[in-house]
Order: C-alpha cells, then structure tokens, then sequence
C-alpha cells in the first residue's frame, strides 16, 4: 500500500454543510440509513466526491470562510489506497509544480478548497432528485458527467 501523505492532517469543511454529512453519510442506523438514501459510506468519501465534482467542472479550490467542521482525519483518505495519489495529482496539477508534494499541507489544503467549492455542485444534484432515491440520480448525474 501506498504512503499516505496527508495522514496528518485533517478533512475540514464549512460548518454550514456539517448537516449535509447527515443526510448523506450512512449512519447505519433507522430505516432510511440505506445507501440508496444515504450513498456514501463514510463522511470522507462524500467530502472526495465534491472534490472530484469540483475537478470536473473546472472549479477553482477557495477554503471556507468562517466557522469549520473537522468531517474527518487525513488517515480515513489513505482507504482506498489510490486516493493519496488521486489527491497529489491534483494538486500538483493545482500549483503545476512537483515539489508541492513535499508539503502536504498545502496539498490538503488545496483538496479542502475543492470540496469547499465542490459541495454546494453535489448538494445541488442530491437534492435536485424529484422522485428518485439519492443514489439513483447521483449514479445517473455522474454516468451523464463522464460522458461529457
């Protein structure tokens, strides 16, 4: 398995979208904590998918302002082990300049700056959903995104 560079440090997100890890982070409890409700595993998971939205789109990364919420710790991005290496890439791609992986803090900081920007794109499409289950139009919206 691959080294984990941002091990130390840590997932931070606007405090405003701390509700939204409710909502869409299993909990593993009552009968609507089920993926098709709730389609992502954990709170890391739904923080690197508005990273990969934000990506996408051809956002530029901007940290939140005011008020934080620590969703998780830099050792939850080492599972799977490709994410480290997905996250280096873009940052890389970010400064285009190799040597940011030499300071990971500055790559987490970039990665929270996508997510930043990235979650009111995911929020939009999990709550854009009309009848489907948020797993459904989420898988569909991101079929429709690759092929573009």
């Amino acid at each position: 398995m691959a080294e984990n560079p941002f091990a130390g440090q840590d997932v931070v997100v606007a405090d405003d979208f701390r509700k939204h890890f409710d909502s869409f982070v299993q909990r593993r409890e009552g009968k609507t904590a089920r993926p098709e409700h709730q389609p992502f595993d954990r709170n890391v998971d739904f923080w690197f998918a508005a990273i990969c939205i934000a990506a996408k789109k051809g956002l530029k990364p901007a940290l939140p302002s005011g008020k934080t919420y620590k969703a998780a710790e830099g050792v939850a991005i080492g599972s799977p082990d490709w994410r480290p290496t997905a996250l280096t890439l873009l940052a890389i791609a970010e400064t285009e300049d190799a040597s940011v992986v030499d300071r990971p803090g500055e790559m987490m900081r970039i990665a929270n700056g996508y997510a930043n920007v990235g979650f009111p794109e995911l929020l939009d499409i999990l709550e854009s959903r009309g009848g489907d289950t948020a797993l459904d139009h989420l898988s569909e919206t991101v079929v429709a995104m690759i092929g573009q």
